[in-house]
């Protein structure tokens, strides 16, 4: 016997059975959001800053080399740094060997001076501190590189940054330039490290991505393996991708991300996103008809190309990982190659907001995060919403009972339906649905749990728990939900009310099988009054 209902308060609990993941859904902001300016002027990093979007916290930018002694040779951009300073970023430059093995010896054995002319020219030039970026020296000069940064680090004012640019190390190599890094204590040295995530394939190397998951990933963990604190390491992100002459298994010349669209479309090539390492590649062939293209200065000969490198997908993966090792934010080389397609979801990232990769700029994104930020939903994982995914009885029967907090009842309730043994994962809650007259089954003995619900059906239980009035001067507004409908007035109910709503061509198409988004958008439109409203138990 179905059983009254009573004055019950909802509880915002609503989504989570269906939704929940193993994450938190609380949002953290890393405090460190750099990227490296190179190769341009003060006004061309500016405009590229602008479209950043306010994701980025520090710049750093191209103003130290090496003079052939080893010492400091500046080019200081006191008009770069006032203008980023205004903008709120902090500038810290780098000092570069551009890969000048023996130079960078040169400068470690001068170490004592050269530190001593970094940190009196931070100062004097109010700037925020300095990032070292050299590389390639060996294995055997480990120790002077990090007398090095510990000199630095006695030197530079408490309030400047010291960060150093390292190398990925996922292997673990002892031998060569990545083994000229003690990452432990460097970290113990400087305010973080800027691991360079990125050259998994090199120029000369063999064909493939730049910066796959995998490697990215284990870099990171290789790091905290050495024990290196979380909150020392900073992400660095590519932006840039490599090119291959497939014929000649040559190339790996570096290619700009924000090229990489008008180079293909231009040869009529094809895109591709292979989703083991989470990297985006492309094709395309090169014909003695084509006009010419030129990468790294260098025109293409005829042939086929491969292009690894990286797009707003396969940056937005990396991005997850900041927060699943909790780590103390990001960095990028360099802002003038980047495709400005990403910086939407980096900012909104960057600021502590979460965002789903396959969300973006889907017609629920508003109504998905509105939900996520009330602690209503989460996602399938770490990384996706699933918008388009279809729900069944069963999901969307439990959804609504843990709304309504009543599948922690202690109370005994019959086995109403054949169909749903002892052993399935929502018994109790299609049992408690059916008791308090929420669901029906498809007839009287089966409820099918596992068959998807329709529209119609999720809008009659949905309908029940707002009760909203009948206003019988209302018509129907869907050509495909008249009268003779057995949820005629569910739907009447919920569309008079702006909760449900049609296709552009005026029809409800109410057998179609509701989707993770359109429930996300029927409980956002009702959340408020699902919030206030009572139901009688």
């Amino acid at each position: 016997m179905k059983k009254k209902l009573k004055k019950y308060f909802l509880i915002p609990a609503l989504l989570t059975t269906l939704f929940a993941s193993p994450f938190s859904t609380d949002a953290s902001v890393n405090d460190i959001h750099m990227t490296y300016l190179y190769g341009e002027n003060s006004s061309t990093y500016l405009k590229n800053i602008e479209m950043t979007l306010g994701a980025l916290s520090t710049a750093t930018p191209d103003f130290y080399e090496l003079n052939d002694d080893g010492s400091l040779k500046s080019s200081i951009d006191k008009n770069l740094i006032e203008e980023l300073h205004n903008r709120g970023i902090k500038v810290v430059p780098f000092i570069s060997n551009h890969w000048d093995r023996n130079l960078a010896q040169i400068a470690m054995k001068n170490r004592e001076s050269l530190s001593t002319q970094l940190v009196d020219s931070v100062v004097k030039n109010n700037l925020d501190g300095i990032d070292i970026d050299i590389e390639n020296l060996n294995y055997t000069d480990k120790e002077v590189f990090t007398d090095f940064i510990r000199l630095l680090n006695e030197k530079m004012p408490h309030d400047k940054t010291i960060s150093i640019a390292v190398a990925a190390n996922p292997n673990g190599w002892t031998v060569g330039w990545h083994g000229s890094y003690d990452y432990l204590k460097l970290s113990e040295y400087s305010d973080y490290l800027m691991v360079m995530a990125y050259d998994e394939s090199w120029k000369g190397g063999q064909v493939g991505p730049v910066a796959s998951i995998s490697f990215v990933e284990n870099s990171i963990k290789s790091l905290l393996n050495q024990g290196v604190d979380s909150n020392k390491i900073i992400l660095g992100l590519p932006f840039y991708g490599r090119i291959w002459n497939d014929d000649e298994k040559l190339g790996g010349d570096g290619v700009a991300n924000k090229a990489v669209v008008s180079i293909v479309n231009n040869h009529k090539g094809k895109f591709y996103f292979d989703h083991a390492s989470k990297s985006a590649y492309a094709k395309f062939t090169v014909k003695s008809s084509d006009s010419p293209t030129y990468i790294s200065g260098k025109k293409l000969t005829p042939g086929n190309y491969t292009i690894w490198y990286e797009n707003d997908l396969s940056l937005k993966y990396k991005l997850r990982l900041v927060k699943k090792y909790n780590l103390r934010g990001t960095g990028s080389w360099d802002l003038n190659q980047a495709d400005n397609g990403i910086w939407d979801f980096y900012s909104s990232w960057a600021n502590g907001e979460h965002n789903f990769i396959d969300s973006e700029h889907h017609w629920a994104e508003n109504d998905i995060m509105s939900l996520f930020r009330k602690g209503w939903i989460n996602g399938k994982n770490e990384y996706t919403f699933d918008p388009n995914g279809e729900l069944t009885r069963a999901q969307a029967v439990s959804i609504l009972i843990n709304a309504i907090d009543l599948g922690e009842t202690n109370e005994t309730v019959p086995d109403y339906f054949t169909d749903v043994p002892t052993n399935h994962w929502a018994k109790r809650a299609i049992e408690i649905a059916y008791t308090y007259n929420i669901v029906n089954g498809t007839n009287q003995n089966n409820f099918k749990p596992n068959a998807k619900i329709t529209r119609a059906q999720l809008s009659a239980i949905l309908s029940r728990i707002l009760d909203y009035p009948l206003n019988e001067t209302n018509k129907s507004p869907f050509y495909d939900v008249q009268k003779e409908h057995w949820a005629y007035q569910d739907i009447l109910k919920l569309s008079s009310n702006g909760i449900i709503k049609g296709r552009e061509d005026g029809g409800f198409y109410p057998s179609d099988y509701v989707k993770r988004a359109q429930i996300a958008a029927m409980v956002n439109r009702s959340s408020e009054d699902l919030e206030k409203y009572q139901l009688v138990k």
